[in-house]
């Protein structure tokens, strides 16, 4: 439940169907229903409900109705004076009457009002001294009559299932009204002038529908300079528009809005269905519908075009998933600023389990940015124990401007009846608003706002906030605690005792430490070691690379030591390696491919020959050439060629 609304209740001695409040005086609260023309012993009654204190509804007025007719179906006020109001009821006649072709179902009855002190605005004086209570025969009936045509035939299942007069003007301006017909063999929508007596001169217009009903009707006035009124109507998949014109017959209902073709392929079962509507604007119509299965309900506005001819979806409102099924609705216009800018109080009724629920609304309206987005305001859980049949707005007027003092907080009145027996009046506060001037406000449900995409970021950036703020605190706790490194500094936050007591040091920091100093010595060790096996390696590459280069040299020190000396042939291998043979006689020598000595080289073949050797490691330049004076070098296949034998 929304912050500071209250409510009052009271439990009458038979099933209510029907309300309505005072259109000048939300005080009061018009209530019907009864037990029908059955031998249970229920009264049919009509009660007058006292709403000025939020503490405690009074019953003020009890006027019992005939036993042998039907209950009270439909109820709503036309006319209203400080003295009395006008209301007009279903019911339907007795049984007897039925047979004989005779269905007055549409009566009409003045009510007389308790006497009280009010103010300019409307409001009542309390504790002035009330004088007593009207009774009940200051009440009388004013008229009967029957405008459905099934009710002059013989006996049926009609009844006056919706009555629904235009939005109140000024006192005395005359409304319409408008009734539809339920289980009647051809069901019709009638609108007409409410006289207390109708007569068949004050009907407007007349819409047959057949076997379909009209769930519900609603009126409002047309803009324009021409005037006159326009009359909406919803089938179960179907929404109508007729334009009222106020000196011309009446058009021809437009089918404004349908369910899609999808839809209406599907069995009954399974598609939704239109259960009520309002007016918001002559352009904006709202549209409750229930999906299939009792799934949940929607709420939908209808923009409708300049002609009248068609309306298109533009705004969707899926209802609190606790509602079921919706099974009422009403709106009222709060006060306009200058600027006509107005707030509209949307309820909703619906069904959740074995209880009736209320969700409240709020929507927006102004001339500049059109509708804006629906809000939730309140959801009043279990107002009923069974179903609820009817829910109704009071009217507001507002204080008259500009605001002094002693206006005081101004509400809303939200009335709903069941078949519990019980009458319940919500009050909702309203709020003063103005962007120009606090003497002259317009009053709210809820103030004006951001869009729903707006508010969506707002929220999303909160949650962000959160989170950072809740991460922060755990950081630091981290830090106190010793877990973490100290990146926010947060041990030094505290006072030198308490630090004692609560922080800790980093539990991993001697480790870090430790290890930190361990990675020095072992690099150190790792690089003598490296250090030591590459000194190693490259002395035994020195002491190899000595050996190879000084082994020619040896080999013709070796040579020339011997009493005969030998023939020395340096040869190059296949692979590019050269080898050093002594062979042992000369025979050997004829033996083998062309030799040649040093000396009788070319420049090009003894550079080759360096080339090759120092590659080897068999020479170097800095032995000089005469170690390779007298040696004999040869090469394979052909490899060095233009070869010639020597002795």
């Amino acid at each position: 439940m929304a912050p500071n609304v209250s409510s009052s209740r009271t439990q009458l001695s038979y099933p209510l169907y029907a309300a309505d409040f005072d259109p000048l005086n939300p005080d009061f609260l018009l209530v019907g229903g009864g037990g029908g023309s059955s031998s249970t012993g229920v009264p049919n009654k009509i009660s007058l409900i006292d709403t000025s204190q939020r503490n405690e509804l009074k019953e003020v007025i009890d006027i019992e109705l005939a036993s042998n007719e039907d209950s009270v179906t439909s109820l709503a006020i036309a006319d209203s004076s400080a003295a009395s109001l006008t209301a007009f009821a279903g019911i339907n006649s007795s049984v007897a009457d039925q047979n004989a072709g005779r269905n007055e179902h549409l009566r009409s009855f003045r009510i007389g009002l308790p006497a009280r002190k009010r103010r300019a605005d409307g409001s009542t004086v309390v504790g002035d001294g009330e004088k007593p209570l009207a009774p009940a025969q200051d009440s009388q009936p004013l008229g009967r009559t029957a405008l459905f045509r099934s009710a002059t035939t013989t006996k049926n299942d009609t009844y006056q299932r919706v009555l629904r007069f235009s939005p109140p003007q000024k006192t005395g301006q005359p409304r319409l009204a408008a009734i539809a017909s339920g289980l009647a063999p051809n069901n019709e929508v009638i609108v007409f002038r409410p006289n207390p007596k109708p007569a068949p001169d004050d009907e407007v217009s007349r819409i047959e529908l057949g076997s379909r009903e009209a769930g519900d009707v609603d009126l409002t006035m047309e803009d324009g300079e021409k005037g006159g009124y326009l009359l909406a109507y919803c089938t179960d998949d179907e929404v109508f528009l007729q334009q009222l014109p106020p000196s011309s017959k009446p058009d021809v209902p437009t089918s404004l809005f349908r369910a899609s073709e999808i839809s209406r392929s599907l069995p009954p079962s399974q598609r939704p269905k239109f259960r009520a509507l309002r007016f918001l604007t002559p352009r904006h119509l709202l549209l409750l519908r229930n999906r299939p299965s009792r799934t949940g309900a929607d709420l939908l506005v209808l923009r409708i075009s300049q002609d009248c001819s068609q309306a298109r979806i533009s705004l969707r409102k899926q209802l609190n998933k606790s509602i079921k099924a919706a099974v009422g609705l009403d709106v009222c216009g709060l006060t306009e600023s200058e600027q006509g800018e107005k707030q509209f109080a949307i309820g909703v009724a619906g069904q959740s389990g074995e209880d009736s629920s209320i969700e409240v609304l709020a929507l927006d309206c102004s001339p500049e940015a059109g509708l804006g987005f629906f809000r939730s305001y309140a959801f009043f859980k279990a107002v009923h124990n069974g179903p609820l049949t009817r829910l109704v707005f009071s009217s507001f007027i507002g204080p008259t401007l500009p605001v002094t003092k002693s206006v005081g907080p101004q509400s809303l009145r939200l009335a709903s009846v069941g078949v519990d027996k019980c009458v319940v009046v919500h009050y909702l506060p309203l709020r003063p608003f103005s962007a120009t001037s606090a003497k002259t406000p317009r009053y709210v449900l809820i103030p004006p706002g951001r869009s729903e995409a707006v508010q969506t970021s707002f929220s999303v950036f909160f949650a962000l906030v959160v989170v950072g703020l809740v991460a922060f605190l755990m950081q630091a706790f981290c830090e106190i605690r010793g877990v973490v490194p100290p990146i926010l500094g947060a041990p030094g936050w505290l006072s030198p005792r308490m630090r004692e007591l609560v922080a800790r040091p980093y539990i991993f920091a001697d480790r870090i430490s430790s290890a930190a100093s361990d990675v020095p010595i072992a690099a150190h060790s790792a690089t003598e070691k490296l250090k030591t096996s590459a000194d190693e390696m490259t002395s035994t590459l020195s002491s190899a690379l000595s050996s190879a280069t000084d082994s020619l040299k040896n080999l013709v020190e070796e040579n020339s030591n011997l009493e005969t000396p030998k023939a020395i042939i340096v040869r190059e291998q296949p692979m590019g390696e050269i080898s050093t043979e002594i062979l042992q006689s000369d025979a050997e020598l004829l033996k083998q491919e062309t030799l040649k000595k040093w000396e009788q080289l070319s420049e090009a073949q003894k550079k080759g020959w360096k080339r090759r050797l120092i590659d080897a490691g068999h020479w170097a330049e800095h032995q000089g050439e005469n170690v390779l004076k007298g040696i004999l070098f040869s090469e394979l296949a052909g490899a060095v060629g233009n070869m010639v034998g020597g002795g």
